[in-house]
């Protein structure tokens, strides 16, 4: 996706964690809105795929479809997965060099 070029790849992983969907995602989670965690949770899946984040995609996947299947007990605990996930992503995003 991004041609071979190592810095390009860097610039797009560093513009992740501004990206709002974890942030609305987490809101949605709170909220116990399950529409909009489930929409959150595919944006972020979509963005963690494209730049590689298995991790966060797993997870964002998990989502949603436990959503998309009426479980939204386990919504909770499968977020704090992701949550601990993604704060990894970013902290290794943060110490990439060019």
């Amino acid at each position: 996706r991004f041609g071979g070029s190592r810095a390009l790849v860097v610039r797009f992983l560093r513009k992740f964690p501004q990206d709002g969907a974890y942030s609305a995602l987490a809101a949605a989670v709170e909220r116990q809105d399950w529409p909009e965690v489930e929409r959150s949770a595919h944006t972020l899946k979509g963005v963690a795929a494209n730049l590689g984040l298995e991790r966060v995609r797993t997870g964002s996947d998990a989502l949603v479809q436990t959503v998309r299947r009426g479980e939204t007990e386990a919504v909770s605990a499968l977020f704090r997965g992701l949550q601990a996930d993604y704060e990894a992503a970013c902290g290794a995003i943060a110490a990439l060099e060019e």
